[in-house]
């Protein structure tokens, strides 16, 4: 394995700019100054310690990932506005796949399907130990838990649209970038000085909560 990872030369791009084009099935992949992220980037030989999938829900725009909650479903926004480190986007090649808007649609089914799932840490450790040759990796047909390119790798290949010819429980986030069916776009950017993440999808529009208020009795919005 290459001792310096593939790296895209960033292209930075603010994410109110580029939030209407980004379509269901992109792919974001996140590089970061934590500590931990340090040495997972280092024990993987990886530029990236971090891989997600989004889609639009109603007029949110969400990232489906496996975090150290579980996997879960947050406003994109939110999860570039407050993520120390760098956030990549990348759009798959769509000429590559018949019928991609169909197998789009099994890839976010699937996605949905699995959230609410625990953090796959056993199966974390599992695949490092594999480097050892002591653990044989195989994907579970139900699984239990899943790590953050282990889940979208399996989205895409359930659904049609395989990123690389391996075991999910093999595929770390640098090994999607690399893949021959994604494409870098932009290293996206979120300036969230003067208005909380939270309050703000929409961010190329100004609105926060205040100019949505809630009906008594209803439920806020996610």
């Amino acid at each position: 394995m290459s001792s310096k990872p593939f790296a895209p030369d960033p292209k930075p791009i603010a994410f109110r700019d580029i939030r209407d084009q980004i379509k269901d099935g992109d792919l974001f992949l996140f590089r970061g100054n934590f500590r931990a992220s340090k040495i997972f980037e280092w024990l993987t030989h990886s530029y990236y310690s971090h891989a997600a999938l989004v889609s639009w829900w109603g007029g949110r725009l969400m990232i489906l990932q496996a975090e150290g909650p579980g996997l879960q479903a947050i406003p994109l926004s939110v999860a570039i506005a407050v993520y120390p480190g760098r956030v990549d986007w990348y759009r798959l090649r769509r000429e590559d796949f018949p019928d991609i808007e169909s197998k789009l649609q099994a890839v976010l089914l699937e996605a949905k399907s699995d959230l609410g799932l625990p953090f796959g840490s056993l199966d974390v450790v599992k695949r490092l130990f594999r480097w050892l040759r002591v653990v044989k990796l195989r994907d579970p047909v139900s699984p239990k838990g899943m790590f953050c390119s282990e889940y979208v790798e399996r989205c895409f290949r359930i659904g049609g649209i395989p990123l690389r010819d391996a075991k999910d429980i093999a595929t770390w986030p640098q090994q999607i970038a690399e893949s021959p069916h994604v494409q870098y776009v932009a290293t996206v950017t979120h300036d969230n000085a003067r208005l909380e993440p939270r309050d703000i999808d929409d961010v190329h529009t100004g609105l926060t909560r205040d100019d949505h208020p809630v009906p008594p009795g209803a439920l806020p919005p996610a």
